[in-house]
Formats: structure tokens, C-alpha cells, sequence
């Protein structure tokens, strides 16, 4: 018995595979019921359907759990396939998220209230960025991104992981890159923070747990993502030789801008200003 594909709305790779699946086995039923009603008349009652449903379910069919074991292989190839899709698409939002990830609960799961970050930051915080880079920035980095995970897929195959990524002193870099950047935009401080808490607050979704409805970003949480956003930089920064490197990069106004943010974010906590480079 042959059941028709009729044409519904683009479900993506794993639901399509799924509703393949679905219609295969749906197949085997069907012709499964078609035989028992051939054998009574051609004709099948409720209860004799369900008779036959029964005897279908338990059978010992060496092709069902094959088509079963198959199956199940076939929908981890297509898992694996979107999941290496989506790490060419977004390696440039996973690296500007690395550094304060550790703020973030598990998946699913709600912030620890005054202990870090809800998940429901990172598109607002997505979006700052991208309008403090501006497009034509934008899809440079994110073209660095995507080239620099190209060459380490192609060299580590199927043992490729994202720490692989984020260990690469290229992957550095290009966040370093990112951050002096929008470090300009913090020359007025206030107003750039107020803005930043603004757009961050208003993308954020309802939390789906109670708790994580109440979650609220302000300051406090402002001052958390920014320093755990430029921690591993400043690290850099606190370092003779780390200095001198950043210096000959980016420049010494440059270095002044990365000092002052720094001594705006310490300032709530009476943490010491990072000292200057001359010029």
C-alpha cells in the first residue's frame, strides 16, 4: 500500500527524516492490516482491528528492527549534520559569549538569583553587538569565524569539538578584536550602559520557570557580563609582555580606552585601576 507525500510546510532536516519514518511505518501497518482483512472477507471490526494491532506489535520481525536500528542511525546523521551546520552559521556569537558562559545555567534551567546570568540576555546582548560593530564589521568577523572553524574541522574530522575552537590563539584574537572595538563605545560610560541595559532588558523573553520571571537586568547584572566579557583581555593587559602586545596592536589610545573601562567597571567594587601605558 502506498501512502501520498503531499507537499506541507518545510519542516527542516530532522522532522522531514522523522516524518519519513513515520510514513514507512505507517506503510507496514496498513499493508499489515490489508492482509488480515483479505483473510476475513475483506472485511475488519473494531475489535478485530485492534486484534490485529496486537499481533503486529508483537511480532518478532528481523525487517522492523532493522528499519528501527536504521532509522535511529539515520536521524543521529542528520543530528550531527545540524549540529556542524550550526557551528559554521554562529562561531562568531560562541566565541563572544565563551568568556561569560559560565554566568549562564544549564539549558532549561533558571539563573541562581545575585549568582549570574539568565539565558535570556544573549539575544539582546547578540543584538548590542551587532549594532555596535555595524554590518559591514559584522560579517567580517563572523567570515574569520567561520574560516577559522573550516580549517579545524577539516583537520580534526569527526573529532572536532569547540573547546578545539576556543583554544586556538586565532579564536583570541578576533575576540580581542571585537572587544577594543566596542570599548570606544563606552567613552561616555553611563550612557553607553544605560543603552546597553536597555537593549538587553527590553529583548529578554518570559522565563519559562517563575523564578526566572522575576530575574531583572540592571546595573549589577550589566557590571557582571562586562567584566566577565573582558576578563580574559584584561588578563593580557596585567602582564608586562601583554601589554607591550596589545600596545602594538590596537595603539595606546587604544590601551587608554581599555584603562578607563576597566577602572568604570572596578569602580562599585573598589578594585585597583589598572595602571596606564604611555604613549
Amino acid at each position: 500500500m502506498e501512502m501520498i507525500d503531499d507537499d506541507g510546510p518545510e519542516l527542516g532536516p530532522g522532522p522531514t527524516r522523522l516524518k519519513s519514518l513515520a510514513q514507512i511505518l505507517l506503510e507496514r501497518v496498513a499493508d499489515h492490516l490489508c492482509d488480515a482483512a483479505a483473510g476475513n472477507g475483506g472485511k475488519l471490526n473494531p475489535a478485530e482491528i485492534q486484534v490485529s494491532l496486537d499481533a503486529f506489535h508483537r511480532r518478532t520481525d528481523p525487517d522492523i528492527t532493522d528499519f528501527y536500528r536504521t532509522g535511529w542511525n539515520e536521524c543521529l546523521a542528520v543530528i550531527d549534520e545540524v549540529r556542524r551546520e550550526s557551528s559554521r552559521r554562529m562561531p562568531f556569537e560562541r566565541l563572544m559569549v565563551k568568556s561569560f558562559a559560565p554566568l549562564l545555567p544549564a539549558a532549561h534551567q533558571p539563573v541562581a538569583p545575585g549568582k549570574g546570568l539568565s539565558r535570556r540576555v544573549l539575544p539582546g546582548f547578540l543584538s548590542a553587538l551587532q549594532q555596535m560593530l555595524g554590518p559591514v564589521l559584522l560579517e567580517q568577523y563572523q567570515n574569520r569565524c567561520r574560516e577559522l572553524v573550516r580549517i579545524i574541522q577539516t583537520a580534526r574530522g569527526n573529532d572536532f569539538e569547540w573547546e578545539d575552537v576556543y583554544t586556538d590563539p586565532t579564536s583570541q584574537v578576533i575576540v580581542n578584536d571585537v572587544l577594543v572595538h566596542i570599548s570606544k563605545h563606552f567613552s561616555d560610560f553611563k550612557r553607553r550602559r544605560t543603552w546597553l541595559i536597555g537593549v538587553i532588558a527590553g529583548e529578554m523573553s518570559l522565563g519559562e520557570d517563575p523564578v526566572e520571571r522575576d530575574w531583572i537586568f540592571r546595573e549589577d547584572e550589566f557590571h557582571l557580563l562586562m567584566t566577565a566579557l573582558f576578563k580574559p583581555l584584561r588578563r593580557q593587559m596585567e602582564t608586562d609582555d601583554g601589554q607591550q602586545r596589545i600596545k602594538d596592536r590596537y595603539g595606546a589610545i587604544a590601551c587608554e580606552l581599555l584603562a578607563d573601562l576597566f577602572a568604570e567597571l572596578d569602580s562599585p567594587r573598589n578594585v585597583s585601576r589598572l595602571k596606564r601605558i604611555a604613549p
